[in-house]
């Protein structure tokens, strides 16, 4: 994890975490920067600014806090992104890998397509992590007949 901060955010990175979607890069290019070394500058743009573009982080690699003295509101800081989120609100959906299987889902969950398509609603889920399902994103077996090992080569 790395940190950077100014005396009204703190800004974290867990690099392990991240998907490299480029989320940050687009919606706030003067905080985010690649090619710039330290890659993150708190100091470029409001904190409100940062907190939202965090808060959109798909992977959950950027997280922010507000240190002691912040002249932020409190109340701004509390999404998704927030290093507390989880402490504040426990997760409700646990989703298993299995060995050499699907994902699980279990919990309230919506699995929303890319068209922005509700797929299903329900309390369990087996989604395809393999990519050879016949029924993607749910799983089909396919794994199975196929000999598909999650730390085997692509076929």
């Amino acid at each position: 994890m790395k940190e950077y901060r100014n005396d009204d955010i703190i800004v974290y990175w867990f690099p392990e975490l991240c998907a490299h979607p480029g989320i940050c890069l687009k919606l706030l290019p003067e905080v985010f920067d690649l090619n710039r070394r330290p890659w993150i500058d708190v100091n470029a743009a409001e904190p409100q600014a940062i907190i939202a573009t965090i808060d959109q982080c798909p992977s959950g690699a950027l997280r922010y806090s507000l240190p002691e003295g912040s002249r932020v509101d409190s109340d701004l800081a509390g999404g998704v992104g927030s290093i507390n989120f989880e402490r504040a609100n426990p997760a409700a959906v646990k989703i298993k890998v299995t060995a050499d299987g699907p994902l699980l889902v279990e919990g309230p969950a919506v699995l929303v397509g890319p068209d922005g398509e509700v797929l299903k609603e329900g309390g369990r889920m087996a989604l395809c992590r393999c990519g050879l399902s016949h029924n993607r994103p749910f799983c089909d077996g396919e794994h199975r007949r196929q000999g598909w090992k999650a730390d085997s080569e692509p076929k």
